[in-house]
């Protein structure tokens, strides 16, 4: 009987070049197709909800593959697990129906950026956060959160490298809080282009530390103007939370 396995992966992205299988580099989507290729002894082909940069972390990334198998979802958790590294682990399995897509059915995607406002980083956050030893103004980047929400062509915060022609996307909204030293900005779209949010989140603190002006924002969006922002933030800050799906039912 053949099933499509939906399954819920957590990773350490710290030390992968992204999520996509590259063949001179190693990868989340290529070490697991290797540990499912042992246990089944046949070429499988997962098929990721989003394309994470190197270094960028998840909690929810979801792959779905299909296959014709007696092994039940949690068997195959157990031996998947047995065969990862321990920097990713598989959360859960589900039974999905057969028209379900990790990738075409997604709604929408929660990503979150940690930034650690202190002047001195714990040296086990290193791999984690963007450390920032200027104190941020968050009363003023919240002042401007809004110029990104909506339905928007966000080519200005898109790097030359990405070679799609669509640049307008939806963002639902964006949370920003602090927790101590701690500041996290919450992403909630229905896609993002690459690097997007790292751009986003480095505008926000170019506004913070005055690079930039409202105005400047302004014109990149008007103008298509990927000269105006100077700053990305680092991938080691960025985490893939949660995707939520239109359809894709789970069975079991």
């Amino acid at each position: 009987m053949i099933k499509n396995f939906k399954c819920i992966v957590s990773y350490d992205g710290t030390n992968y070049y992204g999520w996509q299988k590259q063949k001179d580099f190693l990868t989340v989507q290529g070490i697991i197709e290797y540990c499912l290729e042992k246990i089944f002894n046949e070429k499988i082909n997962i098929i990721g909800a989003s394309r994470t940069d190197a270094r960028v972390h998840a909690y929810g990334q979801v792959f779905n593959f299909k296959i014709d198998t007696k092994i039940k979802n949690y068997g195959l958790k157990k031996m998947l697990n047995s065969l990862l590294p321990d920097d990713i682990r598989i959360k859960n399995i589900f039974y999905a129906d057969n028209n379900f897509s990790s990738r075409f059915n997604v709604k929408k995607k929660f990503y979150r950026y940690l930034i650690y406002n202190s002047f001195f980083l714990p040296p086990f956050l290193r791999n984690y956060v963007w450390h920032i030893e200027k104190q941020i103004e968050i009363k003023k980047i919240k002042e401007i959160l809004h110029l990104f929400k909506g339905k928007k062509n966000f080519f200005s915060f898109s790097t030359s490298d990405d070679k799609i022609k669509d640049y307008e996307k939806i963002i639902y909204n964006i949370n920003l809080k602090k927790q101590g030293k701690l500041l996290i900005l919450d992403f909630f779209g229905q896609s993002f282009l690459y690097n997007m949010i790292r751009k986003i989140v480095g505008c926000l603190i170019e506004y913070s530390f005055d690079k930039i002006t409202k105005k400047d924002i302004e014109l990149m969006f008007k103008n298509e103007d990927r000269t105006i922002l100077k700053t990305i933030a680092p991938a080691r800050g960025l985490y893939l939370v949660k995707v939520i799906y239109n359809t894709g039912k789970v069975i079991k």
